[in-house]
């Protein structure tokens, strides 16, 4: 077995970075082992994340974009030859046929758990086996490895249940989007940066959230810029700054949405407060 009949790496990922990946001459499965990022699939780009594999056809091309954070993305590569391919099958199982079952030019397939950790031990060995010597056995052992993750990867692809599977993947991108609420609240936030950001349409945002809240994503900001400049005002902050701090372009509009929201303007609830006390 020539080493070039496959390639086995590991790519590990902490900065923000846009990468291709292109199949060549090989058939690629692609793993995420850990983290979250977006590759494009017929033109749009798509969330994969923890135990996702991504299946590319010789001559395919998919870009992936990383947005960085605190969590490393690492993703296990497998390129194999189709003439290697055609050397680990036998005449029950055709591996470059099981390829043909790959419904689109580049798949996203969700495995269940059990297959999924198969798939990432075993790719990840492959990957650490590179820089090993050959010990006893080395291209034997070798060779049923990738036989066994081709297999694995194949009957995930088969098998997927892709209508369940893409809605449970749409709840995961609704919070994402909720984190990243969270963590640039103070920021100016709209509804074209979030979708340039998550390359999802806003009319598909607008939707989700208002099945998931009952409120259109302003409201949704607004109320939790809100909430964020009561603590302040709890705090003892000075009302002039408050709005300032809370992510609120202008005091009228502060002042509107919190007595709207509360009842009270916010002097009247400082006030409130000290009475309290």
């Amino acid at each position: 077995m020539e080493r070039k009949s496959y390639i086995a790496m590991k790519h590990d990922f902490l900065e923000a970075t846009e990468r291709q990946f292109a199949a060549g001459k090989y058939y690629m499965i692609l793993y995420v082992s850990r983290g979250t990022s977006y590759f494009e699939m017929d033109g749009e780009m798509k969330l994969c994340s923890t135990e996702d594999v991504i299946i590319l056809k010789p001559g395919e091309k998919s870009t992936m974009r990383f947005r960085g954070g605190r969590y490393q993305l690492q993703i296990l590569e497998l390129r194999v030859l189709p003439e290697f391919l055609r050397e680990l099958s036998d005449e029950e199982t055709k591996l470059e046929e099981g390829f043909g079952f790959v419904p689109f030019k580049v798949t996203v397939i969700h495995a269940d758990s059990e297959a999924s950790m198969l798939i990432k031990n075993i790719a990840l060995k492959l990957s650490d086996m590179q820089e090993e010597e050959n010990p006893y056995g080395q291209k034997l052992y070798e060779k049923n490895l990738i036989s066994m993750l081709l297999i694995l990867s194949l009957r995930a692809c088969i098998g997927a249940d892709r209508v369940h599977k893409s809605r449970k993947r749409r709840h995961i991108m609704m919070d994402d989007i909720f984190i990243y609420i969270r963590e640039h609240l103070t920021e100016d936030l709209t509804l074209e940066q979030l979708e340039k950001e998550f390359f999802v349409s806003r009319y598909h945002i607008c939707r989700e959230f208002k099945r998931l809240t009952g409120q259109t994503p302003h409201a949704y900001i607004v109320k939790a810029r809100l909430d964020l400049c009561r603590k302040y005002i709890e705090q003892g902050k000075a009302i002039s700054e408050v709005y300032q701090l809370g992510g609120f372009g202008g005091y009228n509009h502060f002042f509107r949405a919190f007595k709207k929201e509360y009842g009270v303007t916010p002097m009247q609830y400082y006030k409130n407060l000290e009475i309290k006390e």
